[in-house]
């Protein structure tokens, strides 16, 4: 994901608009893309912050099953990514791809190391 703009920008683009040209003139005018001009915009009459919005928190499908994944895991540690999510399909009704449940693991910081 790219970075943020600028405050000093954001400003600039809010102080045009407060001056009474567009926010649509005021995104060409500091090169920014249309939406975010108005975004920026609408974001500083409603709540007069200028600052980016508060990131969301990512939530994966998987969040709702953690205690049981937690369970299954614990009674066989051996088991396969395949083999998680054809239970998660048989037990409880949840169909995700092998990767959903590769990166909801690495996110709560379970690994699997195979044996020799």
């Amino acid at each position: 994901m790219g970075r943020g703009y600028d405050r000093a920008l954001r400003e600039r683009v809010v102080r045009a608009t407060d001056r009474g040209l567009s926010a649509r003139s005021a995104a060409a005018r500091f090169e920014v893309g249309v939406a975010t001009a108005i975004r920026w915009v609408r974001r500083w009459r409603e709540t007069g912050e200028l600052d980016d919005a508060p990131a969301r928190a990512k939530r994966s499908v998987l969040d709702d099953h953690s205690a049981w994944l937690t369970e299954l895991r614990a009674a066989e540690p051996e088991l396969s990514c395949r083999a998680v999510i054809a239970r998660l399909a048989q037990e409880r009704g949840v169909r995700v791809h092998q990767s959903t449940l590769w990166y909801w693991l690495r996110r709560n910081g379970v690994t699997f190391k195979k044996r020799a």
